[in-house]
């Protein structure tokens, strides 16, 4: 697990352990059904861009998004999964193993050096429920100029996280509402930054690199 830095809220699920990671994985389209309507929004976004296409996938977790995408979109060339949990690495390997444009890699989108092992440049980066493992929305801008640095031009980037699910303070470090993703967003420099859908805390966020 990342170190917390100050102001920082402790982890909820211990990500390195791989009995933790198996019930999140097993539960996770059960609790919450319409996540598929939200990979379905993505796929069409994704399904749109030219072939040849590069994605990258940051908090990737157990594959769920990049299986349903790669098993849809034939335009995409290449397809780079970054998570820090090895639990959920292998979980992706072993989910994509028929899937040839996945490529993975283990480490954190907290790390200052995620881009360099990432890779790029991306036409696509897309992010599914995983923001907010940054701990505090506090370090949501630094986390967006880096995702706008790895982007090619044209770049399109699909964000997609809780707004805050109740009135505690936790959760509203953890979570942005819709104008702050928005706002943030549109400091690190994105164009044409939209509310894509919505469905239920979950918001599906798209925006631009011209």
């Amino acid at each position: 697990m990342d170190p917390l830095q100050k102001d920082d809220i402790p982890y909820g699920d211990a990500w390195d352990d791989e009995a933790t990671v198996a019930r999140w994985t097993d539960a996770a389209d059960r609790t919450r059904p319409w996540r598929l309507q939200l990979r379905d929004r993505i796929v069409e976004r994704i399904a749109a861009l030219p072939q040849g296409t590069r994605v990258l996938d940051l908090g990737a977790g157990p594959g769920l998004l990049a299986e349903h995408v790669l098993s849809r979109c034939p335009n995409v060339e290449t397809y780079t999964l970054l998570d820090f949990s090895k639990p959920m690495m292998a979980r992706s390997r072993a989910r994509l193993a028929a899937y040839p444009a996945a490529s993975f890699v283990l480490t954190s989108f907290k790390s200052a050096a995620w881009t360099s092992r990432a890779g790029g440049p991306f036409d696509c980066v897309v992010s599914m429920q995983a923001v907010h493992e940054l701990r505090h929305k506090q370090h949501a801008l630094p986390l967006y100029e880096q995702i706008r640095g790895v982007l090619a031009v044209p770049g399109l980037v699909l964000i997609c996280d809780h707004t805050p699910i109740d009135d505690t303070a936790r959760s509203a470090a953890l979570y942005m509402t819709t104008d702050e993703q928005v706002d943030t967003l549109t400091r690190a420099g994105f164009t044409n930054v939209q509310v894509d859908l919505t469905r239920d805390t979950l918001v599906l966020y798209v925006a631009g690199r011209q």
